[in-house]
């Protein structure tokens, strides 16, 4: 797998389906994430915090899952600790092979930018916003983002924080199959949108599309960032589980 020279504070950002629903119901994949898989996570040198999302439209989302892990160093995704965590299990059906029966879309973050203005920490989240945007002005999105949209976000009832990534690696099934040294096709990486926002809310309905395009519209040189973007992708999902710290760069500085 070629990651390329990744290291640094960042995130795991894992979003799947369930792609044999006839074999395993989501009942039966969730038992299998909480206390097999992310309980082995926590468990490494690496990774001490996860927190797991369902999406909004749970029915018609192609990856109403979200699984999200910060790290202190995303290199020890790169690591035979990592690549020796298990994706077999006697928990699943059929093969036991996780990637036979889900599809998971990986992607490796570094974090650029954190914002906390109520600094009420870990546990208080319901909810969350995540914006994965391509466009070919990076330079006018951040300072979209620092200068004007967050502090109209802000102003949204339950707004908790926010905090912004940069692609660094992305990979689908058979990528991970290939890392973990399974049959694959050889199929290149995925392309995913280069940056990604997670805004976070206390209340469980988060913020409406309709809202959030309205504080948008509201925000200097929307217009402008909106024309550069080639993707702006905008996702909510519910707080599903906490495992570990359960921490996602509170009151931190970068």
């Amino acid at each position: 797998m070629d990651t390329g020279d990744i290291k640094g504070p960042g995130l795991l950002f894992v979003q799947s389906r369930i792609t044999q629903p006839d074999t395993m119901s989501e009942e039966v994949f969730m038992h299998w994430y909480d206390t097999d898989h992310i309980a082995e996570v926590i468990e490494t040198t690496g990774v001490d915090s996860a927190i797991r999302w369902k999406h909004d439209q749970l029915e018609t989302a192609p990856l109403p899952y979200l699984s999200v892990y910060p790290l202190e160093d995303i290199a020890f995704l790169r690591s035979d600790e990592f690549k020796a965590i298990r994706v077999t299990s006697d928990l699943l059906p059929g093969t036991k092979l996780c990637y036979d029966l889900a599809a998971f879309d990986v992607g490796y973050y570094n974090i650029v930018q954190v914002t906390d203005p109520t600094n009420k920490g870990k546990g208080q989240a319901k909810s969350l916003v995540a914006e994965q945007i391509e466009t070919s002005d990076a330079k006018g999105l951040n300072e979209f983002y620092k200068s004007s949209y967050l502090a109209a976000l802000a102003k949204v009832p339950g707004y908790l924080r926010t905090t912004r990534y940069e692609l660094k690696y992305a990979r689908s099934n058979d990528q991970s199959r290939r890392f973990k040294g399974l049959s694959s096709t050889g199929a290149p990486p995925p392309e995913r949108p280069t940056w990604l926002a997670i805004h976070e809310f206390s209340t469980d309905e988060g913020v409406s599309e309709a809202e959030l395009a309205k504080v948008q519209a509201s925000a200097a040189s929307f217009e402008k960032v909106k024309a550069a973007a080639q993707v702006w992708q905008t996702d909510l999902y519910h707080f599903a589980k906490s495992h570990g710290k359960g921490e996602l760069f509170h009151g931190r500085e970068f």
